[in-house]
């Protein structure tokens, strides 16, 4: 299973209202086209915008309502952090504030250089506990990091959104009236101010300053969660599988599930990713692996920065890394599904509730006669318009592992 994250899009001006799946170089993707079947997929429901959390673990067959409790404990389970029980964990960005601590830059510019100093900088206040609360930081990829709040009585019902522009870095709310909601949300507001007056003045971001780029001046939490307990997909599917990934996320969510996690120190998590070094992971994943769910960041990172060509190259990667799939496996004897986990718009630098075309590829396919992988396409495609939890049941019915549903009439 091979996902692009936010590979489709919609068309754009600049590509003579073409979407860059359409505008890219992919010949490896059309071939799958031509020997399998597409379709649109809606990673959730028609009409709903889905974060890439739900996404990826509707496309593994979990439902989402019953299983998600927050972005923040798949990224901390991902970045190896050991949570214990009543544990609150949190995504977190590296971000840019002014005086009155209004987002200015979501992401810091982007700029990683120094981040890892930052981060040590912040170690001295995860170690003094403040309203009873200890706080666990790590940086993962690029401006993103994690942090556990660990003590007794913690409440995971709090309102700590994404960063936004205009919005201030310390808007936490309690979600309720309890006296843990409230004790909680005091305590993730005084880690954030603390990490401001830390980091205003460090010499990573005079340096920065100095450079004109914008400095890292603060950490935001955000998504929040306990960890959620997923039945093992060796149990679900009788299936041993294995993830290929480079952000914490997905990884969370496949570690979760029971899968093997497959180490690429090449991956970067964006557009400079190396894919060829991600596909010979899984080709070795595959020799006692049932199962590969191989994720591609790069796509969405460089929508969510308007980079058209950005995420024509990291398309035309994705494309070398099904080439170099396609030279080593033999269609007859492997499935292989290829999709983007939702839409993201690169003119609106968001993702968007629009299908996403997929494509499957193996024996007993009946094919549908499309010869090109992108939205259009698909969606003249045999596969019709499904939902990401229909995905996994169809693959094993592919795979002769489908269950048979007895219903009784009346």
């Amino acid at each position: 299973m091979i996902v692009g994250d936010g590979m489709a899009d919609r068309p754009l001006k600049e590509l003579n209202y073409r979407t860059p799946l359409e505008a890219a170089k992919s010949k490896s993707m059309s071939q799958l086209a031509s020997i399998g079947v597409s379709g649109l997929l809606d990673p959730i429901a028609p009409g709903v915008v889905p974060e890439s959390d739900v996404a990826n673990l509707s496309l593994l067959g979990y439902d989402p309502s019953n299983v998600y409790t927050g972005r923040g404990p798949l990224e901390a389970v991902g970045a190896c952090i050991q949570l214990q029980e009543g544990d609150v964990a949190f995504r977190c960005n590296f971000a840019t504030v002014d005086g009155d601590l209004k987002v200015v830059d979501e992401r810091a510019g982007k700029v990683y250089e120094g981040l890892d100093e930052l981060t040590e900088s912040l170690q001295a206040l995860q170690l003094v506990p403040r309203y009873g609360i200890e706080f666990l930081f790590k940086r993962t990829l690029g401006f993103r990091g994690v942090l556990v709040l660990r003590g007794q009585n913690l409440s995971p019902s709090l309102f700590a959104l994404t960063p936004k522009l205009g919005n201030k870095a310390d808007m936490v709310k309690p979600m309720d009236d309890s006296i843990q909601a409230k004790e909680t949300a005091d305590g993730l507001r005084s880690f954030i101010r603390a990490s401001h007056e830390i980091l205003k003045e460090h010499p990573v971001n005079r340096k920065r300053k100095a450079e004109g780029k914008p400095p890292a001046n603060i950490v935001i939490p955000w998504g929040g969660g306990r960890q959620p307990n997923l039945q093992p997909l060796c149990e679900k599917y009788k299936l041993k599988a294995a993830c290929v990934a480079a952000v914490s996320l997905i990884k969370g969510i496949c570690k979760l599930s029971g899968m093997t996690v497959m180490d690429v120190p090449e991956a970067t998590g964006d557009i400079d990713t190396d894919t060829t070094a991600k596909a010979r992971a899984a080709l070795r994943a595959l020799q006692d692996h049932d199962l590969i769910f191989l994720h591609v960041e790069g796509p969405d990172e460089a929508s969510h920065s308007g980079n058209i060509l950005g995420k024509i190259s990291i398309i035309e990667k994705i494309d070398s890394m099904i080439g170099l799939i396609l030279e080593r496996v033999d269609p007859k004897q492997t499935w292989i599904s290829l999709l983007a986990d939702h839409t993201t718009s690169t003119r609106l630098r968001r993702h968007t509730s629009d299908p996403a075309p997929i494509v499957i590829a193996g024996a007993n396919v009946i094919r549908d006669g499309l010869t090109e992988y992108c939205e259009r396409s698909a969606s003249r495609g045999g596969l019709g318009r499904i939902r990401g939890r229909d995905l996994m049941p169809m693959v094993l019915d592919f795979l002769g592992k489908g269950k048979l549903e007895v219903v009784e009439s009346s």
